[in-house]
């Protein structure tokens, strides 16, 4: 991957790209070991969510999804992951002077909300906007197939 903050990335391919209607699988999700493990959670969700995509009946390889639309939809599927898809975290740190599970899933979701790029920090949201009016499974389904954010 070329962005030096990347923890994680998505593999696919196009198998037979002569096809008029090509189909994409999807080789390998990659994630760095050693994070901890709200941080390894997220970034898996947010990869799963370009696999999810890159599979979809609808996507088309030769008319990609431009950045902001994708990399904005993978972060608001990470930031739900760390808001309503994990267990409870602990309050209590493990002694190693660290912080908490609590405080570092805060962090997490503060590092998504407040990331100041326009591709992942601006797509996320629009993507969260639109999420807010139409739910997670219209809004998939609109930018795979529309390949853009709703109109909201």
């Amino acid at each position: 991957p070329s962005d030096a903050q990347s923890r994680g990335h998505t593999y696919f391919e196009i198998p037979k790209a002569s096809k008029a209607n090509p189909q994409t699988s999807v080789t390998a999700i990659l994630c760095l070991s050693g994070l901890p493990a709200d941080l390894t959670a997220s970034i898996l969700a947010h990869e799963a969510t370009h696999a999810w995509i890159k599979l979809h009946p609808s996507f088309n390889p030769s008319m990609p999804i431009p950045l902001q639309v994708e990399e904005g939809v993978c972060q608001l599927v990470a930031m739900l992951f760390l808001t309503d898809g994990l267990e409870e975290a602990s309050k209590v740190n493990e002694g190693d002077g660290g912080p908490s599970d609590e405080k570092l899933r805060q962090y997490f979701k503060f590092s998504i909300e407040t990331d100041t790029s326009e591709v992942y920090g601006e797509g996320y949201r629009k993507a969260a906007k639109a999420y807010a009016h139409i739910g997670i499974e219209a809004l998939l389904s609109h930018i795979v197939t529309y390949r853009e954010f709703p109109n909201i």
